[in-house]
Formats: C-alpha cells, sequence, structure tokens
C-alpha cells in the first residue's frame, strides 16, 4: 500500500476498499500512533459516518485503537539501544561459542551446570528484540562460564581483536556489561510477556489487552522506586515513554476495558482493581476512571439494545402481519371489549397488569445489571488449556442477546497490527524452537533455496524455468537408471 498512499491520503485508500467489500459498518481500526495515521482517521471519520447512522459505534469517538504490541517493541528497542555496546559484546560472545563445534567443547569443560548444546544459546535475530531478550537471559545463566574463557582461552581474545566493518570487533563483555544487561532484562522480561499475550494470533486477544498494559505501568512504577539509581533512572525513563505513546493511561482506548469487563471472570471486579493500584484506593481518579468507563459502559449498551430491538421489532411486526387472518377472531372481539366496559370502572387484573407492562416498558439497563450484579466465574480450567471466552459468549446469548452482540464486536478487536517488516523477515519462520542449532551459515542456505526452488521467472517463453530444469534433471536419472538396468540385464 506504501506506493498507494504517496499518490493518495491513507483515509482515501480505506475508503475505497471498504466500498470495493461493500463494508458499511466498522468497529474500530487498529493503527500505531503516528501523526499520519491519526490525520487519517481523523479525516475516515468524518467521511465515513455520513455513510448510515449506524456507520459508526458510539459516533466513531474510540474509532481508533493504538497498536499495543507496536508501543511495547518502540519502547524496548530503545532500551536496547541504550545500552548498545553492552548487548553487541554478550551477543558476539556468544556468536563465537557457536559458531564451531570445538568452542562449544571448550565452552562446555567451563560450564559447572551440566552438559551444554548448541540449543542451550539460541541464535539471535537482529530485527526482533525478543531474540536478543532470549538470548542475553540465557547468557546471563552462564555469565561465569564466559569469564573462564576470557581468563583461559586465548582463542576466544582473540576472536574479539578481528576487525569488523572496519573496526575491532566489540567484547568480550566486562563485568560492567554483565550489570548493565541484567539490570535491562528486569524491564525486558515486563514487555516480553505483554507480547506474547497482545501478538497472539490464533486467539482473541481483546479481553486480555488492557490486563498488560496496567501490568506494565504497574512494573515500572515499582522499578522506578528502587533504591538502586541507575535502575531508578531507566525504570522512570521507560515509564515516560510508555505514558507518551500511550498519551496517559487514561488516554487508552476504552474499549479495551469494556473487552476485559465481559470476561465473566472479571466484570467490573477487575477493572476497579486496576484503577485502585493506579490511582489508590478510594482515590479521586479511581473513583473518576470507574465512572467514565460505566457511563461508557452504559451508552453502548443503550445504542446496541436500540439498533438490536428495532431489529427483532421488524422481525416481529412482520411474522404477525403474515399470521392476521382476514376477519377478526373472537378473542381480539373480547379484548376490544374489555377496554370499551374498563372505561366504566370495570378492572380486570390482567389487563391492568397488561397496562402496567406497556407504561414500565423494557428496562434497558437490567439486562446489563444482570450481568455486572451477578458473581463472576471461577471455571477450573485443566492445566495448559485457555478459558474459551468464545464459547461461553454463544451459551450466555440466550440469556444476554444485546450484551452477546456487543461482546462479539469488543472480541473481534485487534489490539496488535501486523508489523510491515514481518512480511519480509523470513528467518523467524525459517529457525523454529526445534531447529535452533542451525547456525546462522545453515539458515541463510535454506532461505537461499527455499526461494530458487519456489522461483519460477518467465520473462519470455524461451526462457526455461526452474521446474522445467527439474523435471528435465529427473528424466535424465530415470534414463540413466534404466540403461544402468539394462546393461547388467546383458
Amino acid at each position: 500500500m506504501s506506493w498507494i498512499t504517496k499518490v493518495r491520503p491513507y483515509a482515501t485508500v480505506l475508503l475505497d476498499g471498504l466500498a470495493d467489500w461493500g463494508i458499511e459498518k466498522m468497529f474500530c481500526i487498529t493503527l500505531d500512533n503516528a501523526t499520519a495515521n491519526t490525520s487519517a482517521i481523523r479525516r475516515f471519520h468524518s467521511e465515513f459516518r455520513s455513510i448510515s447512522p449506524d456507520a459508526l459505534v458510539l459516533d466513531g469517538n474510540l474509532l481508533h485503537m493504538r497498536c499495543s504490541a507496536h508501543i511495547i517493541n518502540l519502547i524496548a528497542k530503545e532500551g536496547l539501544n541504550d545500552l548498545g555496546e553492552s548487548v553487541l559484546a554478550i551477543r558476539n560472545a556468544v556468536q563465537y561459542v557457536r559458531s564451531s563445534t570445538s568452542r562449544l567443547n571448550a565452552f562446555d569443560q567451563r560450564v559447572l551446570t551440566g552438559k551444554m548444546t548448541r540449543g542451550s544459546l539460541p541464535l539471535d535475530i537482529n530485527t526482533r528484540w525478543n531474540s536478543t531478550f532470549l538470548i542475553l537471559s540465557r547468557a546471563m545463566q552462564f555469565k561465569i562460564a564466559f569469564d573462564r574463557m576470557e581468563a583461559e582461552d586465548r582463542l576466544y581474545n582473540d576472536y574479539f581483536l578481528e576487525v569488523e566493518n572496519g573496526s575491532k570487533r566489540c567484547g568480550p563483555p566486562a563485568a560492567s556489561d554483565w550489570s548493565a544487561v541484567e539490570k535491562l532484562i528486569r524491564f525486558l522480561i515486563i514487555f516480553y510477556n505483554s507480547t506474547l499475550v497482545v501478538s497472539a494470533s490464533s486467539k482473541v486477544n481483546a479481553f486480555k489487552c488492557y490486563g498488560e498494559i496496567v501490568t506494565i505501568e504497574r512494573n515500572l512504577n515499582l522499578l522506578a522506586s528502587s533504591l538502586d539509581s541507575e535502575l531508578k533512572v531507566k525504570a522512570s525513563e521507560m515509564l515516560k515513554k510508555f505514558l507518551k505513546y500511550w498519551d496517559g493511561i487514561k488516554g487508552v482506548n476504552k474499549m479495551v476495558i469494556l473487552a476485559k469487563i465481559f470476561d465473566p471472570r472479571n466484570k467490573m471486579h477487575f477493572a476497579k482493581l486496576c484503577f485502585e493500584k493506579l490511582y489508590g484506593k478510594d482515590g479521586f481518579e479511581a473513583k473518576e476512571m470507574l465512572k467514565l468507563v460505566t457511563d461508557l459502559l452504559t451508552c453502548m449498551f443503550n445504542e446496541y439494545n436500540m439498533r438490536f430491538r428495532g431489529a427483532s421489532g421488524q422481525a416481529s411486526q412482520s411474522q404477525v402481519a403474515s399470521n392476521v387472518p382476514g376477519s377478526e377472531s373472537q378473542e381480539q372481539a373480547t379484548d376490544r371489549m374489555e377496554l370499551v366496559v374498563d372505561d366504566f370502572g370495570y378492572e380486570r387484573m390482567d389487563v391492568v397488569y397488561k397496562d402496567l407492562v406497556a407504561a414500565k416498558g423494557e428496562d434497558i439497563r437490567d439486562e446489563l445489571e444482570v450481568y455486572l450484579k451477578k458473581a463472576v466465574e471461577n471455571p477450573k480450567i485443566l492445566m495448559g488449556l485457555d478459558f474459551d471466552i468464545l464459547s461461553r459468549w454463544k451459551v450466555y446469548k440466550i440469556k444476554y442477546p444485546v450484551l452477546a452482540e456487543m461482546a462479539r464486536d469488543l472480541f473481534a478487536m485487534q489490539v496488535s497490527s501486523v508489523a510491515s517488516e514481518s512480511a519480509f523477515s523470513t528467518s523467524g519462520r525459517i529457525l523454529e524452537p526445534h531447529r535452533s542449532c542451525l547456525t546462522h551459515f545453515m539458515i541463510e542456505v535454506l532461505v537461499c533455496t527455499e526461494q530458487w526452488m519456489k522461483a519460477d521467472i518467465k520473462l519470455n517463453a524461451s526462457i526455461t524455468t526452474n521446474e522445467q530444469i527439474l523435471a528435465d534433471v529427473e528424466m535424465l536419472e530415470k534414463l540413466e537408471k534404466e540403461f544402468e538396468a539394462q546393461n547388467i540385464g546383458d
């Protein structure tokens, strides 16, 4: 889409795409918080809302969903960049050990925890900070072995004297490098665990997002209160960036909070707990946030209730109209007479009750209040299994039809978007966990071989494709085998 957007604005491209697919309703759009995207969302909102009254939910005031994974990645990468030399020194040390079997054996002799394998030190992917976190955290467990290598192995020290890209290779890691990386890991593990949650692609995760956001801020607040001055400064910087990217924790799209409320195991209790942890129990800000979320939930429920009841009412009216006979039935005539007699003081309890129900109407808050006041669920889930929230709401749909419509849209939100670089990074798909012993040379061979095998470039009809070459080779091998068999027979 990048070459298109240079000619046409983002909003126009998005509107044209939705028009081609015939999509006339939009719940939210997940993008990062770049200025261009914010402006595009504003323009898209003004044009898309004119399609129909139901085109946007809550008039599109919460249309823009910021990519949570993108924000986490930005903060984590900035933390890694601040300690670039220390991280690079440890990365080079691990690369040295993994580069050959003899070096791995020499390292193994200095490990006190048992037999070493290449899988014990995972291979790093420079474009993905989570792999850097894994290699750093694993290397910290073998710190003593690396120190012994520096003290006893001359080849290990000579490796760092070599010139790489015009300068001496960074390393070996000193005590200050290990200390800096150890503190960095305390931050990265927070972001790493949250990334695994918000970037899941095989199951819904919108109802988990707000819990991860609060978890990150709470832990950064605790680290910012540390007695360690360096740790305190680093945590304060990361917390400032975290709040900046989210536009303040109060600026988080409230839809992620509503999605958490629609988890039957949490409801409003979890949101209230988060507000109290962030702003203090019985604090003004906590009460303000709770009221804000409650009012938003009520407004959204009212809107969905009108849509749902309107659609149901039209369906029921059409069904009644199709069942009405041509002549008035005896029961209808009796009801009409009762209404006439009722004007003269005659009162029937069934008629009075019908009038009471008609006057009171259906309390649109009943369904929401019943759900919120009902005790939270505490299902017993087997080890290794996740709570199936979609199946649970399929059951709830009978009791809470309007809330089920809301839950369907809230759970469908994408709290993270696919980063553009992921589309071009094949290393993650080649290097799976059970193939982590592959060297970077073998991975390069696999990537190139895969592309050559799949390539079928046809510049013109006279050029032979890879598929045709492979077929010719197979035919030649077949003819050779037949020729050999005939010679043996003779």
